[in-house]
């Protein structure tokens, strides 16, 4: 009994030193993780940043396509870890990489149009200022077009003979491989925008129709698309496209691999906006705005995981706007105070948002004013200009082969309600159960039972254009002319209430949109105001009347609308959109097409305007409208 009592006594002690020495060793480890996962935080990782052109979400394997064979990009998603739910804040590359640069909505800053090129205030930080400012070495390596001319060298600059429209100031190497660079310091870190992997939709345009892989009679399509042997042929030649970024993705991972520095890089891949087959890009449709978005992070930086496992899918909603604040936020870069996006990644996350809010204006040569609000399953879509078809007549989009005949078949009368929406007017509000209809083609807005969620997204649209000063409301044209003349950023303007009265702007477009017969006197109101803003939506709205509202008074307003003197500028787009109206009902017809033309052939200094009234008479040509 004592013999058993002594030894248990010495059973305990030895349990007891052997507990000690693993609480002490549990501690020290846990010190030294800890120690290690800040060591990692204070060592800022490198980001190598690759985008793909018009490379959506739906044309790669690991996202559900059915149509091409993804290996590399499948094995980087099972390495990192793959967004669902990624959506670009406008579905055409110069507007959503501005949305990048400055991490703010290019509604907010003036630009949503393409190609517009306004200045933006010099006192708002871009990001690659900020990690420059940390002492990042920041590279892009193409695709510097940010649709401003802040910084822009034009053709021919640049920081080397060649260049071509670099912005000179924000980055420190033009060149792919920023690691490589003899003029980036010892271990200093890096960041690297590659903008090589995917293929713009130019590539559909030089298509021989002849794909040597994938064969077009497997191609799936999508329900908005006819099956038509052109439709079919386009599919196949662009997964020849995909495969081609498949092996250039392998291609970078396994030269970052070979310089030794994988384990000290974040990788990330992200398509720029929606794909490159019509109706797609420059729509805002999930086929326009549902980006890829996948990040691997290294070991050395798990403490920025979204999840334990690699591999694992994120569900959560991630906007354009997010992604450059991120990085500011995992390299402990500061972040400017007028930055609205979300941190999703590491300590500094931010609560997860409920919705992404997306836009679009002009698009090229055709104009049209659209916003939407997506969460995880559903999509409204809000069309400020209804009566323009989404397949408005738009040259470089019209240069792909399945396109013109896609067109070509429409008019022939051979599409149906799904095939031909695409060439016909808008209703003012969409919206899409995306989990069911993929191809937002079910148009649920006068669905009862989608009453309550129609009300509630729309409002929080509306609350989310005033929080972001949503510069639409003054057509463009306007809009430009009221800054230049005030000496302002569009930034500026749409931030001073004296000059831009964006909540009664947004009220005369509510009343533009679901105008009624009663409500003529209200639009009465609207024409004959001294803003060319509201003067604007009271057109807009008896365009939606049609023959409804042409009234001798409504009339004899429209007429002198459209004859308003050609050096009267600010008035030019009101003027365009007044004899549009005139027209359509069939009203002064021949005079209204003689204002049109005066404006796109006698103001060639204001490009904005001839484009829109040269729109606007290729909306009115009979033959183009099909069976409307």
């Amino acid at each position: 009994m004592n013999n058993f009592i002594m030894k248990n006594k010495q059973d305990k002690r030895v349990g007891n030193i052997r507990g000690l020495k693993r609480t002490l060793l549990a501690t020290a480890c846990a010190l030294l993780l800890g120690a290690s996962a800040q060591a990692a935080e204070l060592e800022r990782p490198n980001i190598l940043w690759i985008t793909g052109e018009d490379m959506s979400a739906s044309w790669l394997a690991c996202y559900g396509n059915e149509n091409i064979e993804t290996p590399n990009f499948d094995k980087f998603a099972d390495e990192g870890f793959l967004y669902t739910n990624c959506f670009a804040q406008s579905p055409v590359c110069a507007a959503a990489r501005s949305g990048w640069m400055m991490g703010m909505h290019p509604t907010s800053i003036g630009t949503v149009y393409m190609r517009s090129k306004n200045k933006l205030p010099e006192s708002l930080v871009w990001y690659a200022d900020a990690l420059r400012a940390n002492g990042y070495f920041a590279a892009n390596s193409s695709k510097t077009d940010y649709n401003t001319v802040n910084r822009y060298a034009g053709r021919g600059g640049g920081k080397k003979e060649g260049t071509v429209g670099h912005f000179v100031d924000t980055w420190d190497s033009f060149e792919p491989y920023a690691w490589r660079n003899p003029e980036r310091k010892p271990d200093q870190p890096f960041f690297q925008v590659i903008n090589a992997v995917g293929g713009h939709e130019g590539v559909l345009h030089r298509a021989k129709g002849k794909p040597e892989i994938a064969d077009p009679a497997d191609m799936k399509l999508a329900a908005y698309h006819p099956d038509i042997p052109e439709m079919r042929v386009q599919y196949a030649d662009y997964s020849e496209v995909v495969m081609k970024a498949d092996s250039r993705l392998k291609k970078i991972l396994d030269d970052l691999e070979k310089d030794g520095l994988a384990e000290d890089t974040i990788v990330v891949y992200t398509s720029d906006h929606g794909g490159a087959v019509g109706r797609s890009k420059r729509f805002l449709y999930d086929s326009g705005t549902h980006a890829a978005h996948i990040v691997r992070i290294p070991e050395k930086y798990k403490h920025l995981r979204p999840a334990e496992v690699p591999g694992t899918r994120i569900d959560e909603l991630v906007s354009f706007l997010d992604i450059t604040k991120t990085w500011l936020a995992i390299t402990n870069s500061e972040i400017p105070p007028e930055m609205q996006g979300c941190v999703y990644l590491g300590p500094k996350t931010e609560p997860v948002r409920d919705y992404v809010h997306m836009a679009r204006n002009r698009m090229d040569e055709c104009p049209d004013m659209q916003r939407a609000l997506r969460d995880k399953r559903y999509l409204y879509i809000r069309n400020f200009e209804p009566f323009r078809p989404n397949g408005q007549y738009l040259e470089y989009l019209w240069k792909a082969p399945s396109m013109k005949a896609w067109h070509k078949y429409h008019l022939a009368g051979k599409t149906d309600a799904v095939t031909g929406a695409f060439f016909r007017p808008k209703p003012v509000e969409q919206l899409f159960d995306c989990e069911a209809d993929p191809d937002n083609v079910v148009n649920l807005a006068n669905d009862p039972a989608q009453a309550e969620r129609l009300v509630r997204m729309r409002e929080e649209l509306a609350r989310k254009q005033l929080e972001f000063y949503d510069c639409g409301y003054l057509p463009e044209g306007t809009l430009m002319d009221r800054a230049q003349a005030n000496k302002m950023t569009i930034y500026e303007l749409i931030r001073t209430p004296g000059l831009y009265d964006q909540q009664g702007y947004m009220k005369a477009a509510d009343l533009a949109n679901f105008a009624q017969e009663k409500d003529l006197p209200k639009l009465i109101q609207l024409l004959r105001s001294d803003d060319e803003a509201y003067r604007y939506w009271g057109v807009i709205g008896c365009i939606g009347l049609g023959k409804q509202a042409a009234t001798p008074e409504v009339l004899d307003l429209m007429n002198g609308l459209m004859q308003t003197d050609l050096s009267e500028v600010k008035t030019l787009d009101v003027r365009t959109m007044a004899a549009f109206y005139c027209a359509q009902i069939d009203k002064n017809k021949a005079q209204a097409l003689r204002s049109l033309k005066e404006v796109e052939n006698d103001v060639p200094s204001k490009l904005i305007v001839t484009r829109r009234a040269a729109a606007n008479i290729k909306l009115l040509e009979a033959n183009y409208q099909g069976d409307q």
